[in-house]
């Protein structure tokens, strides 16, 4: 009788087990899921007074680069990553620091040598935060 006890509990308390985790599994399976990889077209709006060669589109967390031809650059990037503008290695003499933004279909990367990119964000920050 004892052992028939501990047997219907032990079958109750894996059924339970098994329950949750049929219940809980389709949610905890999607957060391992691979990201979608999309198409980004990067365009170029050079307001500096240099070659549009100058400037690559770069994904730095996925060490990736694509040179503008033509002012557009093409990269398979997934959701979630981010883009910026950088130079080209072949003018190592030259430093841009472009701000990331998030990737999409088609971003535009504003290359503006007047004001520092990171300078403006900082800035138009501040200006939202102490705004009257």
């Amino acid at each position: 009788m004892k052992l028939a006890l501990t047997l219907t509990g032990i079958c109750l308390l894996t059924a339970g087990i098994s329950g949750l985790f049929w219940f809980f599994m389709p949610g905890f399976s999607n957060d391992f899921e691979s990201p979608k990889i999309i198409m980004v077209k990067a365009t170029l709006e050079n307001r500096c007074k240099v070659i549009d060669e100058t400037f690559v589109a770069e994904a730095p967390d996925q060490g990736r680069r694509a040179p503008f031809r033509d002012g557009i650059a093409i990269m398979r990037l997934p959701e979630g990553a981010k883009i910026q503008l950088a130079v080209s290695s072949a003018y190592p003499a030259f430093r841009y620091d472009g701000a990331p933004q998030p990737v999409a279909p088609n971003v535009t990367l504003v290359a503006d040598c007047s004001v520092s990119p990171r300078l403006r964000s900082i800035f138009g920050s501040m200006k939202e935060t102490f705004k009257q």
